[in-house]
């Protein structure tokens, strides 16, 4: 154990450290359990997600293969050529417990046939459906990618507090237990040796009245 003054103020500050890593510890506790229910959350919604994301994409792939069936591959890519554009996205930071994550935001996905850029006059539905398709599975992808964004922050964040609490419970709050013990037990001792020699004052100047008076 590190060297300590053995005096009642120090006795009082190790209390006092230790009554505070303790609060500490179970603050920190509370967090990682309101962590880990947001985590379970979040963690059902990405698997929920990853199916329909699955579903999604088999049926864009079984529209855009009718479509290029029917109408042919040629007009399907210059189809998807003239309505190719960029996804404005924006990340704003929300919080949980304090814990600062990025949520994902972007705009609507899903365009009206003429909305789409390429010409109707060339062509069909099933362009259109083909189309609609792919716009419903980049927006479940993007929404996935958030949810996993913020699963993985939550892990992070759990595992941060998880070696926190070990630090405080198995190293910061067990040397504190020991120093305060150790100057417990050495003001118990001088506590003791002070009663001894106070009884042996005591009993020395017994004595010392007890001879004067009988000389």
């Amino acid at each position: 154990m590190e060297r300590v003054s053995a005096t009642r103020s120090e006795l009082l500050a190790r209390r006092g450290q230790l009554d505070l890593a303790r609060r500490g510890r179970d603050l920190l506790e509370d967090k990682r359990d309101e962590l880990m229910k947001e985590f379970r959350k979040v963690a059902d919604l990405v698997l929920s997600g990853e199916g329909a994301l699955e579903r999604a994409a088999s049926a864009a792939r079984r529209a855009l293969a009718v479509a290029e069936a029917f109408d042919g591959p040629e007009v399907v890519r210059s189809a998807a050529a003239g309505g190719a554009g960029g996804i404005p996205l924006d990340a704003r930071p929300v919080y949980i417990m304090g814990v600062r994550i990025a949520d994902i935001e972007y705009g609507p996905l899903r365009r009206s046939a003429v909305d789409r850029g390429y010409s109707l006059a060339g062509t069909s539905a099933r362009v259109d459906d083909a189309a609609s398709h792919f716009e419903a599975e980049l927006e479940l992808a993007l929404e996935l990618a958030g949810r996993e964004l913020r699963l993985r922050r939550l892990v992070e964040e759990i595992a941060t507090t998880t070696r926190r609490v070990n630090a405080l419970e198995n190293i910061v709050i067990p040397q504190l237990e020991r120093e305060a013990g150790a100057i417990q037990s050495i003001l118990d001792e001088r506590e003791r040796q002070d009663r001894f020699r106070l009884k042996r004052a005591k009993a020395q100047r017994t004595r010392r009245d007890v001879g004067e008076a009988a000389s």
